[in-house]
């Protein structure tokens, strides 16, 4: 039994957290932010917990804090033109049926214009969760557009 409760003890000991504190401006903290988002990481500790497992490790830090920052801006990029995508390809059917059904009926042509642009294919998960994320981003001009769109059918079918 007190083996048992050493070990225990042992155990925590090991995983005990230790606490590192940042200085940095609020601009600094909010690219940090996009860029460990972008690169893959849950949080700003797993990210800073990778780059000091890095430098303990011997890995050459300076050439993986470019492959995430590459990381990072690959994926911004691919955004970027993902949402310029769904703005000319999509748009007046996000605002009249909603992103879910108006990806299902264009998922093949946005992916085949993603790999044109960017030479990349996002999975079709992250593609749902950006074209919700630019429903919600454009939601006035949506509604705007389908407002007009079913005013000008009203008007045309009723004169």
């Amino acid at each position: 039994m007190a083996s048992s409760i050493k070990h225990q003890i042992s155990t925590i000991e090991t995983i005990m957290r230790k606490h590192i504190y940042l200085i940095l401006t609020k601009e600094e903290n909010d690219l940090l932010d996009d860029i460990v988002r972008s690169a893959g990481f849950s949080t700003r500790t797993e990210y800073i917990a990778a780059a000091v497992k890095t430098t303990l490790y011997g890995l050459n830090t300076g050439e993986w804090i470019e492959k995430i920052r590459k990381l990072a801006t690959d994926k911004n990029r691919a955004e970027t033109v993902f949402f310029a995508l769904l703005t000319e390809l999509a748009f007046p059917a996000i605002a009249m049926k909603g992103s879910k059904i108006a990806l299902e009926a264009l998922i093949e042509e946005l992916k085949s214009e993603m790999y044109n642009r960017t030479g990349i294919v996002p999975e079709t998960s992250e593609l749902e969760l950006l074209a919700g994320e630019y429903e919600t981003l454009y939601r006035p001009e949506l509604l705007a557009y389908r407002t007009e769109t079913r005013t000008r059918t009203y008007l045309e079918e009723n004169p």
